[in-house]
């Protein structure tokens, strides 16, 4: 079928779609403007409208994706689930919470189109609502539209993240992607209008391009790994460090030729140098300043949450953050548990996190010796450590956010989990030709 044909088809199916839902729904239009009582818009119906066909229209762009056809219509179908949960499920959501920062991105992107080269410097917000802005110099002015766009970020990033486990084990495993692109945090968090889906894209990216440049010795893209780095670090800058630092070790480690490693190596060291400093200022961190000083107002304002966790130990100096390392990164990990938050998307995400920590306590019970001479999972647990350590200052001031930042890491935690329990023998003796390649 032509790709005019795709657009026909799609674009009747989601009319049809809406007008069974009137038939099956009556109250449905109603529903839909009741639960947009904070969307930004005069007709609240109208920009809901615009956003189910502007996912239409996005829908049949898949079928242009440089992907074989088997992929494309496993990357439609999850698209539908994630026009589910974008279209339904998340409204409920939009009409509880009056501040989302959703609001203020789609209201910034209207006018963030002016000095592009000044949001991108400024990260952070501002580059969210530039992307907004170069949403609607191509798309609907709704706010629904630029949510479809966003979540259609985080499908790509998903994909991405799939074909690099695809890569790294070198054989298609398919229930991967709905593993990864299902589980339900995961789904939620990369569809919202916000950061989360950029952030996870670019980490997808850089994640990617280092198996391609590791494993099948494709050193172009390391030019992609290094992009995708800057674009999770346009959005949170601290994102910079922390995958440098895993990249640095596994490109020690894994390539032998002297020439190409002296290269990459300094090229991560710059970049590094580079970053460290920019995250700093930032942060609003006094480089003068002693750690527990610098950590402590970098935190500062976290603990207004009403979801935050007040340690049993007053944290008054160095030794006291550092004692409290542990109880704060698996507040990172792993929290809230069922019963920390006291609603139902509290007690959703706390049934999610200890189905999640029984797996992964599973999965360290698995761990043998012969892993640690595979490259690859060492530079997993790198990363790991480095995503704790840096989260832990934030997350346990405020457990609700803890979730969503959670998004950026789950992919390799759940790929960590799935290799330690999955057949261990058989990874044993991978992991020791993998040392040897």
């Amino acid at each position: 079928m032509r790709i005019s044909t795709w657009f026909v088809v799609i674009l009747a199916l989601a009319a049809t779609c809406l007008i069974v839902s009137f038939i099956v729904w009556p109250e449905f239009p109603r529903f839909v403007e009741r639960s947009g009582v904070n969307v930004p818009a005069d007709d609240v119906y109208l920009d809901y409208v615009k956003g189910v066909g502007w996912a239409a229209f996005l829908s049949a762009l898949i079928f242009m994706w440089p992907v074989r056809l088997s992929d494309r219509i496993m990357l439609f179908v999850m698209w539908v689930i994630r026009c589910a949960v974008m279209f339904i499920i998340m409204l409920p959501y939009e009409e509880h919470y009056v501040g989302l920062d959703c609001w203020v991105y789609f209201n910034g992107a209207h006018s963030a189109g002016a000095n592009p080269l000044d949001a991108i410097l400024k990260g952070g917000n501002d580059f969210v609502m530039l992307l907004g802005a170069l949403h609607l110099g191509v798309g609907p002015d709704s706010y629904h539209a630029m949510k479809a766009s966003s979540g259609y970020a985080g499908l790509a990033a998903i994909y991405i993240l799939y074909r690099a486990a695809v890569a790294l084990a070198k054989a298609e495993r398919r229930w991967l992607f709905w593993v990864l692109g299902l589980y339900p945090s995961t789904l939620f968090w990369s569809s919202i209008l916000g950061k989360d889906p950029v952030v996870l894209l670019g980490i997808a990216l850089h994640v990617w391009a280092l198996i391609q440049v590791i494993s099948f010795s494709k050193h172009k893209h390391l030019f992609t790994a290094i992009a995708g780095i800057g674009l999770a670090s346009v959005v949170r800058v601290w994102m910079g460090p922390i995958l440098l630092v895993p990249a640095l070790l596994l490109f020690a480690l894994r390539i032998r030729h002297v020439g190409w490693r002296v290269a990459t190596v300094s090229i991560v060291i710059c970049l590094l140098v580079v970053l460290a400093p920019a995250t700093a200022n930032r942060l609003s961190i006094d480089p003068s300043a002693d750690l527990f000083a610098s950590t402590q107002s970098f935190t500062r304002g976290w603990d207004k949450a009403n979801s935050a966790l007040h340690p049993d130990m007053e944290l008054n100096s160095l030794t006291d953050l550092i004692l409290f390392t542990p109880q704060s990164v698996f507040a990172a990990y792993f929290r809230p548990l069922p019963g920390d938050l006291p609603h139902f998307l509290g007690e959703v995400a706390g049934t999610e996190d200890l189905i999640l920590l029984c797996l992964s306590v599973w999965a360290v019970l698995k761990i043998r010796r012969q892993y640690w001479s595979n490259h690859f999972f060492l530079w997993a647990v790198a990363l790991l450590i480095s995503w704790g350590l840096a989260y832990s200052l934030v997350t346990y001031k405020d457990l609700g956010t803890a979730v969503r930042f959670r998004l950026q890491i789950m992919p390799v935690l759940l790929a960590m989990v799935w290799f330690l329990i999955s057949r261990p023998a058989r990874f044993a003796q991978d992991a020791r030709l993998a040392a040897y390649a």
